[in-house]
């Protein structure tokens, strides 16, 4: 008879182990889904702003200036306050840029250059670490 407790608490707590580890398994997947979702999101934010630069750059029209700011927006969701305060002020300085007459065009470079190679280490530190 004590064998046959023992034996029965030995089972449930089997039992009970698999379903931990289960529940814990769920509980990595959904996490690791959700941030493999966010790192896509802020690879997409970034490149969609760096493109929406050089188009303005370009063309300086008003769908132009319009997609820069919807694309300044997104960024904001997924960057780092730093990467979105320098992409905000290459904002401003573009806008004041393309209205007056376009000179200092080689600042504006070196500081979208700075700011693609700063999303890049973002973006790696995120991959690495797995979280933003």
């Amino acid at each position: 008879m004590q064998l046959d407790n023992a034996l029965t608490v030995i089972s449930l707590i089997i039992a009970f182990s698999a379903v931990c580890v289960s529940l814990y398994s769920v509980h990595q997947s959904r996490k690791t889904a959700l941030t493999g979702t966010y790192f896509s999101e802020m690879a997409q934010a970034y490149s969609e702003y760096l493109r929406a630069v050089a188009e303005f750059v370009f063309r300086r029209g008003a769908a132009e200036r319009d997609a820069l700011a919807a694309s300044l927006y997104r960024l904001w969701l997924f960057a780092s306050p730093e990467i979105f305060e320098d992409a905000q002020g290459i904002y401003v300085q573009l806008l004041s840029w393309a209205a007056s007459n376009p000179s200092g065009a080689l600042e504006l470079d070196e500081k979208v250059q700075k700011l693609a190679d700063d999303m890049r280490m973002h973006l790696d530190s995120t991959r690495k670490h797995g979280h933003p």
